[in-house]
């Protein structure tokens, strides 16, 4: 895949198969780039026409015919290069589409613990990474490349003009390309540095902006502003840093080429007096030589940078190492499942270097039953819920769904058959309508008829616009968390899951919407397979097994014992 071919190839040129086009469009980008540095050569070789025939010769018909080519020359070169730069743009632009979707395709199908081993704002500096990558294969720093060879062009001709005139130019480039070898070690390590702090500083961005509520409820502004101030702090003297020595080659760039073009003026004007240069000669190799020193900066600067497209590079395989929750080819699960469900000596941890969360279980869940697993503090029951799902795989063990082992079947389309209600519900940008049958138009009757399955009617009635009110993820702060949850019930409903799962969905319920839950497990009772997680001994009652998990082991409980 694309996004393989970027972070294995071997050095920065092996990636260029993965720009979409690139190799269809390289020729025309070098004729391009070759007719470009061509009739840049016409003002130079004009102006030396001017001062060495014209202007002695008093020809004014010749000056009008010579200001007119090289004006027709200027044209043609500044519509080629806007050409130039319509295809690289375009070839960057179907880079970054093409690498983005399948980078954040790679984040959406990962293994939850792959996941989240790393906080979000490392994923999201990662995603960034893409558009890095795109102005060094695809923007202007790439076309800079292209021009490189041509620098030889102008040097030539000055070679051509004034013979040794041109180790003033070559040593002025000489010059500062060393400065650009001293610059370059300090931007990498500036550039990695600025990677590292912008991660902390991101991730701490994103948990207080997700934890805002309780920040404020605990009066917790202050601590955490300053807590910011010095991580700001931090990232701050880093982007200085790559600012420094990031635009050094833009800076020392002009004046190396001020120092170019000075000293032709310099050594070409005692030619000129030697009578060994003629004025026309002298102007044109005074334009050459400034435009002899702007691919090599251009190319510095892209040099320099390269460390940006290294720690690019090194960003996206980090995703590219993301284990896919299936591997590639794994066949897709059979749709006609009845929702039996088998534990065969099943553990699971998170880490080698902590303690099993689950631990040798077996467990046998019959198709259309209602089991009930006892939620107490770190029991484990989320991530056993995550197992059945297929979204963890089990340390060692064995998992099936009916008679297919999970880890051998592709759970992409386990969708609409295995249904997860978790205990803080989320709803999306969209209309309440949109977020019962998820934006898909022909799911709205199933949606509304599901709605008056768990009473929502009468509650959504009493919002300004009904089903057609517009809610996001800040609803969940002013709607009613009952309203929430049988918004996020009815979701699951509409697909009509063989497999549904409540993990402490009734946690947040008030006793209106606690009354309809009940009344929807009597409803479901026989029809599919109902798995609740909960500490609510009225619920738990009405399921036919209740189990716990004490210290990673799966013990059944008396239900008699429950308290009701």
């Amino acid at each position: 895949m694309a996004l393989d071919r970027v972070t294995k190839s071997t050095g920065w040129h092996g990636a260029l198969s993965a720009v979409p086009g690139f190799f269809s469009n390289a020729m025309d980008l070098i004729a391009a780039s070759a007719a470009i540095n061509v009739l840049s050569l016409a003002v130079p070789l004009a102006l030396m026409q001017v001062y060495d025939r014209i202007v002695p010769g008093k020809s004014e018909d010749t000056l009008i015919w010579l200001v007119a080519g090289a004006g027709v020359a200027l044209l043609l070169e500044g519509i080629l290069r806007g050409c130039r730069g319509i295809v690289s743009g375009w070839v960057g632009s179907r880079f970054e589409h093409l690498i983005g979707c399948e980078a954040v395709e790679r984040v959406l199908n990962c293994r939850i613990d792959d996941f989240e081993k790393s906080g979000l704002g490392v994923h999201l500096d990662r995603l960034n990474a893409v558009g890095t990558l795109r102005g060094f294969y695809g923007g202007q720093v790439f076309q800079a490349m292209l021009d490189l060879p041509f620098a030889a062009l102008f040097l030539g001709a000055i070679w051509m003009l004034a013979g040794p005139l041109v180790f003033v130019p070559l040593g002025a480039v000489g010059l500062f390309v060393l400065t650009v070898l001293v610059a370059k070690r300090r931007f990498e390590a500036a550039r990695r540095e600025q990677v590292i702090l912008n991660d902390r500083r991101f991730n701490f961005v994103i948990e207080l902006l997700t934890g805002i509520h309780l920040l404020k409820a605990q009066a917790m502004e202050e601590q955490m502003l300053r807590r910011h101030e010095r991580l700001q702090a931090s990232s701050a003297e880093a982007n200085m840093d790559v600012s420094r020595w990031g635009g050094l080659p833009a800076g020392l760039g002009n004046g190396f080429s001020q120092i170019a073009v000075f000293g032709v003026v310099a050594m070409g004007g005692l030619a000129v007096i030697n009578g060994e240069l003629t004025m026309g000669g002298l102007a044109a190799c005074t334009l050459l030589a400034g435009r002899s020193v702007q691919p090599v900066q251009s190319v510095a600067n892209f040099w320099l940078r390269f460390s940006n497209a290294a720690i690019a590079r090194s960003q996206l395989a980090e995703l590219a190492k993301l284990h896919p929750e299936t591997p590639k080819g794994t066949p897709p699960l059979p749709a006609d499942i009845k929702g039996a469900i088998a534990f065969h000596n099943v553990t699971f941890r998170y880490r080698d270097d902590r303690p099993a969360v689950l631990e040798d279980v077996s467990l046998e869940i019959a198709a259309r039953s209602t089991v009930g697993f006892l939620a107490a503090s770190s029991s484990g029951t989320t991530t056993l819920s995550y197992l059945i799902m297929g979204a963890l795989q089990p340390t060692s063990g064995r998992i099936f769904i009916d008679d297919y082992e999970l880890n051998k079947w592709d759970r992409a389309n386990l969708a609409g058959r295995i249904e997860y209600i978790a205990q803080h519900a989320s709803v999306f940008n969209g209309t309440i309508l949109d977020n019962i049958s998820m934006f898909r138009p022909e799911k709205d009757g199933l949606a509304l008829d599901v709605a008056e399955l768990l009473e929502l009617d009468d509650m959504v009635a009493l919002l300004p616009q009904g089903y057609e009110t517009r809610v996001d993820a800040q609803s969940a702060n002013f709607m009613p968390s009952g309203l929430i949850q049988r918004i996020s019930i009815a979701r699951a409903l509409v697909e009509r899951p063989r497999i549904i799962i409540f993990d402490k969905t009734v946690a947040s319920m008030d006793s209106d919407s606690e009354t309809v839950f009940h009344s929807l497990l009597e409803r479901l009772r026989g029809v599919c397979t109902v798995i609740i997680i909960s500490n609510n001994p009225r619920i738990l009652a009405a399921t036919d097994v209740v189990y716990k998990l004490s210290d990673g082991f799966l013990l059944p409980v008396n239900r008699e014992g429950l308290g009701v």
